[in-house]
């Protein structure tokens, strides 16, 4: 999945995620399977976020070691 790609599906469960919050406040709403799903949701949204923060970080072998001696 490219940068691009993962922006895209953050977004859509980004959106997801507001519309299921918005059904669970719904009187008679069906809070335990909503519930479930948002779990899912935040799960992907988790992982999606964890794989940017590791795609920006440098890698050790790519670090400039300082000399400070």
């Amino acid at each position: 999945m490219n940068e691009s790609e993962r922006k895209n599906r953050i977004n859509a469960l980004q959106s997801h995620r507001h519309a299921l919050l918005q059904k669970r406040d719904i009187r008679g709403a069906s809070v335990v399977s909503i519930d479930m799903e948002l779990n899912v949701v935040r799960s992907e949204l988790q992982a999606l976020y964890e794989t940017g923060r590791k795609q920006r970080q440098p890698e050790a072998s790519d670090a400039v070691a300082l000399d400070l001696d």
